[in-house]
């Protein structure tokens, strides 16, 4: 009887050891990977859209993830005084990384439309860091 019960705590510990394993963790936060990068502001006069009258690494802009093929937000963080950010605890997947952009094909003086700029990444392997290219927003 005792070896029965034995066998039966071994056999049910193998069984939640083999469940526990196979369940596959979705794109999103509980992870070891990060993906990080800048965002580069072109800033453009408000009355006239043409050359940039400034371009700078943007401190304190938003920047947005999205995981999987979810387009809603999934976090968000700041920029840094040196325009860079970094998403970190992420799991193997697709993400979309954004910021918003003002509109300039819109010629109306303080038109505020903006549009995002995406970069979508996938995550292939557990601890990887992700660079990615400037994410470039008009003002």
């Amino acid at each position: 009887m005792r070896c029965l019960k034995y066998l039966f705590s071994i056999g049910l510990f193998c069984l939640v050891v083999l469940i526990c394993g196979a369940c596959k963790k979705p794109a999103g936060p509980g992870g070891k990977a990060s993906i990080k990068g800048k965002v580069y502001i072109k800033d453009f006069n408000a009355s006239a859209f043409g050359a940039p009258i400034s371009e700078f690494y943007g401190a304190g802009e938003n920047v947005y993830i999205s995981y999987g093929n979810d387009n809603a937000v999934g976090n968000n963080v700041n920029t840094s005084i040196d325009g860079s950010f970094e998403f970190l605890y992420l799991n193997k997947g697709h993400y979309k990384i954004f910021a918003l952009s003002r509109d300039t094909t819109i010629h109306i003086a303080g038109s505020n439309k903006t549009l995002p700029v995406i970069i979508e990444v996938d995550i292939t392997s557990n601890k990887q860091v992700v660079n990615l290219d400037d994410i470039i927003i008009n003002k």
